[in-house]
């Protein structure tokens, strides 16, 4: 293929859907591979003779799965960015380990973990485009896969074009490449003279994603010398037919989706007579709203689902400890919210706490803080310790207590921000608290309203969670910080 060719492919994706205009920016995801070397070249050059003032930023997700050659692949993507003079961002994460945390297989917790990381990136830099490299190959492997392990319409319609990284989260992750094949990537490559790195890992038969791609593709194709394309062509169809389908069931769940504090009700009176197929699109959706990885539901939630429409009160048992009930033409869908306090959120971006004293919310709670001295008649040697034995013998998820004396007023409430970062309790170090929040399973549309107390440098208590490991009670504490969350009076 001829590079202009591919350049006008490009350029024709971007006019037409709309995705990136004058001086907007995008994360440009690159592991290395020849596919995201192409994408990233392409981009840069159609910015530079265009002089569409893109700010593109590289990123790139060391798995550390490959040892030394994972190191490489960083080193390569880096100079590779600064050949280019872009901006660039890595992450380390020991991969395997996540997976053996999850209790998943590695490519799933690779995937999660690489998206988590181009989302927080994206949100961070202030960007609503994240770029990847998939190929019309890849759409191709990925609907073998999926008929395999049991699909329906959805996992046919293949990789879309374009869609937001996670629900509501404002941010288009795009594939300007999934209409070319792989070897036209390579074919441009060899025209620029562009170099890449090829990932072992491709090659190693343990991986049902290569032996479709190195044993079934061949296969098929005696069959078939045109398969790929006909896969591709199926995916398309289905895609265009399934989006008809998926904008009805929008406008169904407009009509009858509502929120009660934590849970969720469906009015279920546009869903009389409806037929199956389109009922499990509207219970998609929901789901997806709530926040439940859709690779855990299956047939026989969607069933159980669809027969609390048809008057069966339930209670149907979803992922993640959710259940759904039937009631007067309701289904009113109920998750670990009911174990775990949630608190309304917090609508001002930022209440100075008053301490001590207390403080009024907008959300009908407050926060009262009290300053405590030593106690007069605690043992020697920690003066803390009976306080503290009565404490956590009382201590409910609305209390918690700090160290005062090495708090940096003033204190604030407040919900999550971009890089936000905290010690939790009983941890090894500092995390990001969007990977707490993936730690304790929370649904991802309650984590932008989760309410936060924080100091000067930090948030210190994600309430009725955890509190920062370095503001714990010590021996040596003066004073101590009591807060306690209320319904106002």
């Amino acid at each position: 293929m001829k590079a202009f060719e591919l350049e006008r492919r490009v350029k024709a994706f971007i006019s037409r859907e709309g995705v990136l205009g004058q001086g907007d920016g995008a994360v440009i995801a690159v592991s290395g591979g020849p596919d995201s070397v192409a994408l990233l070249r392409l981009l840069y050059d159609l910015n530079e003779s265009k002089g569409w003032g893109w700010k593109l930023h590289v990123a790139h997700l060391n798995h550390m799965l490959r040892g030394e050659e994972s190191e490489e692949d960083e080193r390569f993507v880096r100079e590779l960015a600064s050949s280019l003079g872009l901006s660039f961002t890595c992450k380390k994460v020991d991969v395997k380990q996540e997976a053996a945390r999850e209790r998943c297989a590695i490519e799933e917790a690779a995937r999660r973990v690489r998206y988590s990381f181009f989302e927080e990136l994206a949100r961070e830099l202030g960007i609503k485009v994240v770029a990847v490299g998939h190929t019309a190959d890849d759409n191709v492997e990925t609907v073998l896969h999926r008929i395999i392990r049991g699909t329906g319409l959805a996992g046919l319609a293949g990789i879309p074009l374009v869609r937001e990284i996670s629900h509501g989260s404002g941010i288009r992750l795009i594939r300007p490449l999934l209409t070319t094949w792989r070897q036209e990537i390579l074919d441009y490559l060899q025209e620029k003279g562009l170099s890449y790195r090829i990932d072992s890992s491709n090659l190693q038969m343990s991986h049902l994603r290569n032996r479709i791609r190195l044993e079934l593709l061949p296969l098929l194709g005696k069959y078939n010398p045109r398969v790929k394309e006909a896969l591709v062509r199926l995916s398309e169809d289905v895609g265009r037919e399934y989006a008809v389908l998926e904008e009805e069931a929008r406008r169904i769940l407009s009509e009858g989706l509502s929120q009660e504090g934590m849970n969720y009700i469906l009015d279920i009176s546009p869903l009389k007579g409806q037929p199956s197929f389109l009922q499990h699109l509207v219970f998609r959706e929901v789901l997806s709203q709530i926040g439940l990885p859709l690779k855990k539901v299956d047939s026989k939630h969607y069933e159980g689902l669809s027969s609390l429409v048809e008057g069966w009160s339930g209670p149907v048992s979803l992922p993640l400890g959710w259940e759904a009930e039937g009631k007067e033409c309701k289904i009113i869908f109920t998750g670990w919210p009911v174990r775990r306090r949630f608190y309304p959120k917090h609508n001002n971006p930022e209440t100075v706490l008053i301490a001590p004293g207390t403080t009024k919310l907008s959300n009908d709670f407050e926060i009262k803080a009290e300053v405590i001295n030593v106690p007069g008649d605690a043992p020697v040697g920690d003066p803390w310790q009976k306080f503290l034995e009565n404490f956590k013998h009382t201590k409910t998820p609305e209390e918690e207590v700090f160290d005062f004396d090495k708090l940096e007023l003033p204190l604030t409430v407040r919900t999550r921000r971009p890089g936000d970062r905290f010690w939790p309790l009983g941890a090894d170090g500092e995390k990001k608290l969007k990977d707490f929040f993936i730690d304790e399973k929370i649904p991802r549309p309650r984590r932008d309203d989760w309410l936060l107390v924080c100091d000067g440098k930090h948030p210190i208590w994600v309430v009725g969670l955890r509190m920062d490991d370095r503001l714990k009670i010590t021996p040596t504490t003066q004073r101590v910080l009591k807060l306690s969350v209320s319904k106002k009076q």
